[in-house]
């Protein structure tokens, strides 16, 4: 019942930001937008993409920080299997899937590899929050836009936490474990268990974090991942006769990456249909481009990207032996299951 509530839910997300996308728009607007675009700058994105796509399958070994370090060339589908996921199956499952399938293939803790994914997140936003900091101090926006300061204001407040948070852990976990036995010490014995087993792996998953040079290598893999997306957006620009001057393409290509990759956090139905055009758009919108323009161009960076990572993905399924249904059968909760694992690989 809770699965069916998230789909519905997602579902209506999506047609509220689809609504949201295509209200005062021209449909033939639109139409010509896309038809006088030129389609052989999305080759090169598509490489960006891919490009970007590898330089994280290393980041996340470094985050990782195994004894033993899993070869890019096993990790690598293991994360676009998982990025896949979250374009073809609801309820937002590519990180439990990434998760499953780093423990069943390489043997590290569920919890483990949650832990690395949720680095990588506060990462990510803490580099597209820098990337819009420079952007803003270099090339001040031509057109002030309210919604724009909203959402840059809510992800400084989000992933300032988060950040505070994991330095916490990192620093001083031992009041955060105290007042964690306080609550389990009155639980069953199999649960508080459970649940002291899965802390464990999680704080293992940290240890990326705890080595400056661990710490440094991230950050710059982190720099090149996203100036890569960045790359992407900036060839997508130049596919389309937007009327930019060169400052105004590069700062428009910042603001895609960011508010497009800031959007799509919302959850809502598979692909990220209706919320990656209303961030691309209001990205956009904010450099003087025609809403119809802007539109044309999402949907085209949209479409690319989408194929790029779910073809990708559904290869890398295919080469390790898997299907879609079988993925589209875990539920959240099986990710946090750590029995037969260990943080480290054996």
């Amino acid at each position: 019942m809770k699965k069916s509530i998230r789909i519905v839910a997602g579902v209506m997300v999506t047609l509220v930001f689809i609504w949201l996308s295509i209200r005062h728009v021209d449909a033939s607007e639109v139409e010509r937008s896309l038809s006088d675009a030129r389609y052989e700058y999305l080759i090169p994105a598509a490489l960006c993409t891919l490009a970007g796509f590898g330089v994280r399958a290393v980041r996340w070994d470094r985050i990782l920080a195994l004894k033993e370090p899993i070869p890019i060339r096993r990790l690598f589908p293991v994360m676009m299997v998982g990025y896949a996921a979250n374009n073809i199956l609801p309820g937002r499952i590519g990180e439990v899937v990434r998760a499953f399938l780093l423990n069943s293939r390489e043997r590290v803790s569920r919890s483990t590899a949650l832990a690395t994914i949720l680095v990588e997140r506060v990462c990510d936003g803490l580099t597209l929050l820098a990337m819009m900091t420079v952007t803003l101090l270099l090339a001040p926006l031509p057109f002030h836009n309210e919604r724009l300061s909203i959402v840059i204001i809510s992800a400084s407040a989000i992933f300032g936490i988060a950040t505070l948070g994991l330095i916490a852990l990192l620093i001083a976990p031992t009041p955060f474990l105290r007042l964690l036995s306080l609550f389990t010490r009155h639980l069953p014995e199999r649960f508080s268990s459970r649940i002291d087993a899965i802390t464990e792996s999680f704080l293992q998953g940290l240890q990326g974090l705890r080595s400056l040079r661990s710490l440094a290598d991230i950050t710059w893999l982190s720099l090149v991942a996203w100036f890569m997306e960045w790359a992407t957006y900036a060839f997508v620009l130049m596919a389309f006769p937007l009327g930019l001057t060169t400052p105004q393409l590069l700062g428009a290509a910042t603001f895609l990456v960011v508010f497009v990759n800031l959007g799509i956090m919302i959850p809502s139905a598979p692909g990220y249909i209706g919320t990656y055009q209303f961030f691309a758009t209001m990205a956009l919108t904010a450099f003087g481009v025609p809403r119809a323009d802007a539109l044309g161009l999402a949907i085209a960076a949209h479409a690319m990207q989408y194929c790029v990572i779910t073809g990708t993905g559904l290869f890398s399924l295919w080469q390790l032996g898997l299907t879609p249904v079988k993925l589209g059968r875990l539920s959240p909760s099986y990710a946090y299951t750590d029995q037969g694992s260990t943080g480290e690989r054996s």
